[in-house]
């Protein structure tokens, strides 16, 4: 199962899934037990992955300008 931790006031804490719930018969304040052994802590950059998507993007073709050039031009001499 992998979980995001959250800020629940001033604790954290992880939703389990509904799945879970289910599973182990879990109501609210149901105690349970966690192994802090088999945990692994994964960190992720904001932008993980971001280079491969544009790559494929240029690939398909899909990473053509949106907006003509000539819009910064006219902005600027409307400042």
């Amino acid at each position: 199962m992998e979980a995001t931790v959250v800020r629940i006031g001033n604790a954290f804490g992880f939703s389990v899934s509904e799945e879970i719930i289910k599973r182990f018969d879990m109501k609210i304040g149901s105690k349970i037990e966690i192994d802090f052994k088999q945990i692994a802590q994964t960190k992720s950059k904001a932008r993980d992955g971001w280079d491969n998507a544009f790559a494929l993007y240029a690939l398909e073709g899909e990473d053509k300008m949106m907006l003509p050039d000539f819009i910064d031009s006219e902005t600027n001499t409307l400042l």
